[in-house]
């Protein structure tokens, strides 16, 4: 026959017992007791957890440093003005309404967290715009993307020095790997070539100074603003050359040199009175056909930020100064 171990039972439930009916004084200095006992380890776990807090903040403080620094680096070699550089605010990506995706995205600073932010004010990565400013709230303001059909810079087409920047711009990340990693499967002595020659790439990119400046156009965004988009195709409108400027004379459609052809670099010209003047748009890949008749091209192009879902630091620079409120009834 079983037995069951009833006297330990008996002897828990007259501990728990004894326990109740103690004194409440008793029973508070036999508590911080043993709180005592166990509070060196407790402090040594809780300053494990702060400490482990403060190193990802200082982490994540220093890799916003660097942000900064490549922004002002990529913003003063577009030629914008020392003051807008210095005025640039890095803000972070809170929220992205599903219901408006490629549309829109809210981020973290606002009239009293950031006091030049306005509407209006360009965001950007590097020297790839992101979109505009259009509500400024307390903590927080909402920009909009690219990749809206309402939003619509005015851009040119460069090509040449301005397409090799962009593209020295992408090998300065692959250079730092490589000189940095010790794991990549490939042998050191193969590694060390690959860097020597795509330094050397780099380099002659950046003495290539000839470039051109071209077709003049409106982009916007061609999808629909509602839930996540597959893609983020921009569309391109009235792109032609038909009067001189500072950068050559007027030139027909059909000219010696096409006027816009596919991987041409889109920039901003600050002629819509938002932008300005140097920031990267997107990049050609398709030209339609010309209908009879037409005096302009049509074209279709991918962001030059790249992947628009995968944002997450931003930075906010002023204005240029036209403010569309600010205008005769």
């Amino acid at each position: 026959m079983r037995r069951y171990p009833y006297k330990k039972y008996l002897l828990l439930v007259g501990a728990l017992f004894l326990l109740l009916s103690l004194p409440p004084l008793f029973m508070s200095s036999f508590r911080g007791k043993v709180f005592a006992f166990f509070s060196p380890t407790m402090k040594m776990s809780s300053k494990g957890v702060k400490d482990s807090e403060v190193e990802k903040l200082e982490t994540e403080n220093h890799l916003l440093r660097i942000e900064v620094m490549k922004l002002r680096a990529h913003l003063e070699h577009a030629g914008l003005d020392d003051s807008v550089v210095a005025k640039a605010i890095a803000a972070r990506v809170i929220y992205r309404d599903p219901a408006s995706w490629s549309s829109s995205v809210w981020i973290d600073v606002g009239k009293l967290t950031g006091p030049m932010i306005q509407k209006n004010s360009p965001v950007v990565v590097g020297r790839a715009l992101v979109g505009v400013i259009d509500y400024v709230g307390k903590r927080q303001s909402r920009v909009r993307l690219i990749s809206d059909v309402g939003l619509k810079p005015a851009v040119r087409a460069v090509r040449g020095h301005a397409q090799n920047m962009a593209l020295v711009e992408h090998l300065d990340p692959i250079l730092r790997h490589l000189s940095t990693r010790k794991d990549l499967p490939i042998s050191r002595d193969d590694q060390t070539t690959l860097v020597r020659n795509l330094t050397q790439f780099k380099e002659r990119l950046s003495d290539d100074c000839e470039g051109w400046h071209l077709a003049k156009g409106i982009l916007q965004g061609a999808g629909s603003p509602l839930w996540r988009s597959v893609n983020h195709t921009l569309r391109g409108i009235g792109f032609n050359y038909d009067f001189a400027d500072a950068y050559g004379p007027a030139r027909e459609l059909a000219s010696g040199r096409p006027i816009i052809q596919v991987q041409d670099l889109l920039v901003t010209t600050g002629l819509d009175g938002v932008f300005p003047p140097g920031l990267s748009v997107g990049e050609v890949t398709k030209i339609l056909p010309l209908q009879e008749g037409a005096y302009t091209y049509e074209i279709e192009a991918v962001p030059a930020i790249g992947n628009l879902d995968a944002l997450q630091t931003l930075f906010v620079i002023p204005p240029i100064g036209y403010d569309e409120e600010d205008q005769p009834r």
